[in-house]
């Protein structure tokens, strides 16, 4: 085991990083690679070690990508004193945070029904297209269009992309 980090341990690091993984992250991914090298079944000699680690890789890769979808990271906050204790909510931040959520509110009944349904189900609940589709009876083109009326009529309200 040994033997693989040190040839292909900068090669896995890079791999990660080329990504868009961070350092730390990279070097904890790499990590992860060596552990499911050195928990699998067969014990028998690797013929191409690179090709098997880069595959290993891969799979690391797309395992930590579902994982941040699936706990919708992107929606996910650095928690700092200054914008979350209660001295950061100050009258104005709540007037103005009140303010675009009841535009966000308009927008949204202005969108026919259906539209908002769509929007609420695949935005808000995080439900995937092809499922949308599957539970109105409609085609997954079909979901895309009504999702794309909703955002240009958000992005109508508050100047960008919601």
């Amino acid at each position: 085991m040994a033997d693989y980090a040190r040839e292909y341990g900068a090669v896995l690091k890079r791999y990660f990083l080329r990504r868009g993984a961070s350092p730390d992250v990279a070097e904890d991914m790499v990590q992860d690679v060596y552990v499911r090298l050195a928990g699998r079944a067969s014990r028998s000699e690797i013929k191409n070690p690179e090709a098997y680690l880069m595959q290993t890789a891969s799979s690391v890769w797309a395992d930590s990508l579902r994982k941040k979808r699936s706990r919708n990271e992107k929606f996910h906050v650095e928690f700092e004193d200054s914008a979350h204790s209660p001295e950061g909510f100050s009258p104005e931040y709540v007037l103005e945070s009140r303010d675009e959520l009841k535009r966000f509110l308009r927008a949204l009944e202005e969108l026919t029904p259906r539209t908002r349904q769509i929007y609420l189900l695949c935005r808000m609940d995080g439900m995937k297209r092809r499922d949308v589709a599957r539970r109105l009876g409609i085609s997954e083109s079909a979901v895309d269009r009504h999702l794309m009326k909703a955002v240009k009529m958000i992005d109508q309200v508050f100047g960008e992309i919601v």
